[in-house]
């Protein structure tokens, strides 16, 4: 029996830059990926950077934790990694990875060991920090590419959108496979009991709310929260959860205080365990990003049969369709912020409600896990198979 036969178990090296209790999207994804592959009966080994205070890692996956020498942000320097990365099948990288995914591509190709990339999104920011990025987007980024067996992209749009990837995917089309993300559809599932949310917040039973999820930290400043904060001020009304923690609630804060909306604005913090509860409490999440590749937080929402606004973003718009399951809008434009939720919450309760379910089957039939597994699965069986 051969390594590329379906019934062979593989054994995967999974890098990543962020992994649980780092909660954010590509961490998240790295683990659900993992335990995924870990449950079809894979040898599966994540190595990602210590993590401060006391870690229990999960069982579902093995976890090497490696003490980086430096960091840059997110971006953990491990130079003992290339020694750790022996007597496997395929090496699954998410990138970006800085750091880590120059030295993924060395290894992969001194043993000879097939990579894998999956691009959750591109580097982006502002300042001295933007030139950063952008020098190692056009200097590493391809080499790594180049040295990918295959390229997993969540859709299509977002991969191409990319425009180093896009250039090695015009020289080398077959290098692309499509492994989107998921979320677990019985954890997120509609539901009408919400323990307490409302009150707990003050909102009243009759209020419209908006929810937006994201981490409040400078690496997730493109999440643009400001922009949710600035339309809740001009919704008559409407009340904002924003699910998350970090320095820049202090900012958003003070701009919720000055736009006098103090009162309507809600700092939640992390809410993990009662995440799904607070998407039933909502009657539309919002999702304003500057730079989005998927939206985790998207198919979350719409798993719990609740109509979306999103930002009209490669990648992005991919996953829910305007009109059927809520809104696009412009990047950047709180005034087109501000006129969709205006224009949903209008509607009659009814088209709200099959807007929502429309939204849940939608991630019934293209991104429950299995979905996500499945395509992934493959990718690693077609690296395997082309030799690296």
């Amino acid at each position: 029996m051969t390594a590329t036969e379906p019934s062979t178990q593989l054994r995967v090296a999974v890098l990543t830059a962020t992994f649980p209790p780092y909660y954010a999207g590509t961490g998240n994804v790295a683990y659900s990926q993992a335990a995924g592959l870990a449950e079809r009966g894979h040898e599966v080994v994540v190595f990602t950077a210590t993590y401060p205070g006391v870690v229990e890692d999960p069982e579902a996956v093995k976890v090497v934790r490696l003490r980086p020498i430096m960091r840059l942000g997110n971006a953990p320097l491990l130079p003992q990694l290339p020694s750790q990365l022996k007597d496997f099948d395929v090496i699954h990288l998410h990138q970006p990875f800085i750091f880590g995914s120059e030295l993924a591509a060395a290894t992969a190709k001194l043993r000879r060991i097939p990579l894998v990339s999956t691009i959750h999104n591109a580097l982006v920011a502002d300042g001295w920090r933007g030139q950063l990025f952008d020098g190692y987007s056009n200097s590493v980024l391809p080499l790594t590419l180049r040295a990918s067996a295959v390229i997993a992209g969540l859709t299509s749009s977002h991969a191409y959108s990319i425009p180093q990837v896009a250039r090695e995917l015009a020289r080398h089309p077959e290098k692309l496979r499509l492994v989107p993300n998921a979320v677990d559809t019985d954890r997120f599932s509609p539901s009408t009991a919400t323990p307490g949310v409302r009150e707990r917040w003050g909102i009243p039973s009759h209020a419209p709310v908006a929810l937006l999820c994201a981490a409040l930290d400078e690496a997730h400043r493109s999440k643009r929260a400001d922009l949710a904060v600035a339309a809740t001020a001009r919704v008559d009304g409407l009340h904002l959860l924003i699910v998350g923690s970090g320095p820049l609630a202090v900012e958003l804060s003070s701009q919720a205080a000055d736009l006098g909306v103090s009162d309507r604005v809600h700092f939640a913090g992390l809410q993990r365990e009662a995440l799904a509860d607070y998407y039933r409490a909502a009657d539309v999440l919002v999702l304003c990003s500057d730079l989005e590749s998927f939206g985790l937080v998207q198919v979350e929402a719409m798993a719990c049969a609740r109509p979306v606004i999103i930002t009209d973003l490669p990648g992005a718009r991919d996953v829910s369709v305007p009109g059927e399951h809520g809104f696009h809008v412009r990047p950047g434009d709180p005034e087109d912020l501000t006129e969709k939720l205006r224009d949903l919450l209008s509607l009659p309760a009814e088209r709200r409600v099959e807007m929502g379910l429309a939204a849940r089957q939608h991630v019934l039939n293209h991104f429950t896990w299995k979905h996500s597994i499945d395509a992934l699965e493959g990718a690693l069986r077609a690296a395997i198979a082309s030799g690296g």
